[in-house]
């Protein structure tokens, strides 16, 4: 019976790496496809809701954010049909991309005209900017 158990049990746990099996190039070739195929007026939502996201993300960030500034790195998600995000992919491996990715982990975005939708969060900036 416990081997029973314990084999319900790792399997029930290794369900989200089987989710989230799809790789990071697919994930961003998904996003580029389906950036480009929404209106100017989905465009200008997901627009919108990706500022308001990456303004709350970046001061609570921030301290992860090292004297040489931020190293590139770009984060795809995968939206539900609500907007929720419910699977990324990271590009870039500074702590702060990773905390990045991990506050995005827990927020929504436009709701988008389908489901599964992927977009991406490109991020670049220099000391100054």
């Amino acid at each position: 019976m416990y081997k029973v158990i314990f084999f319900a049990a790792l399997a029930a746990a290794t369900l989200p790496v089987f989710a989230a099996s799809r790789s990071y190039a697919d994930a961003k070739a998904l996003a580029d496809r389906d950036e480009a195929s929404v209106s100017k007026t989905q465009s200008g939502a997901l627009l919108a809701s990706q500022g308001a996201v990456i303004d709350r993300i970046v001061s609570l960030c921030a301290r992860a954010m090292g004297p040489a500034g931020m190293p590139p790195f770009v984060v795809v998600v995968e939206l539900d049909a609500g907007g929720k995000i419910v699977a990324t992919w990271r590009e870039g491996n500074s702590d702060f991309a990773v905390c990045f990715e991990k506050q995005l982990g827990t927020l929504s975005l436009f709701v988008p005209p389908r489901a599964p939708f992927y977009t991406s969060f490109e991020m670049s900036m220099a000391p100054g900017d």
